[in-house]
């Protein structure tokens, strides 16, 4: 069996997948929250390449920072 699941609010970090299951640690979540903000610089501006690019220090919330995300 292969289930997918698609987040409703784009840019929002989940602390679990099933309610009430155990949560992510700090630092996998601190990864995640990277790992959508550079997704949204990505969707944002398509001719730069992200790939290799790293935050240090906090990361901003992407579902916030400078606007939020765009439901385009």
């Amino acid at each position: 069996m292969h289930i997918t699941m698609q987040k409703r609010d784009k840019g929002q970090t989940w602390a679990s997948p099933i309610l009430g299951e155990g949560q992510l640690d700090a630092y996998s979540s601190d990864l995640e929250q990277k790992r959508l903000m550079l997704q949204r610089f990505q969707e944002e501006n398509p001719g730069f390449d992200f790939s290799q690019a790293q935050f240090t220090g906090n990361c901003p919330d992407p579902r916030t920072f400078m606007g939020g995300i765009r439901n385009d």
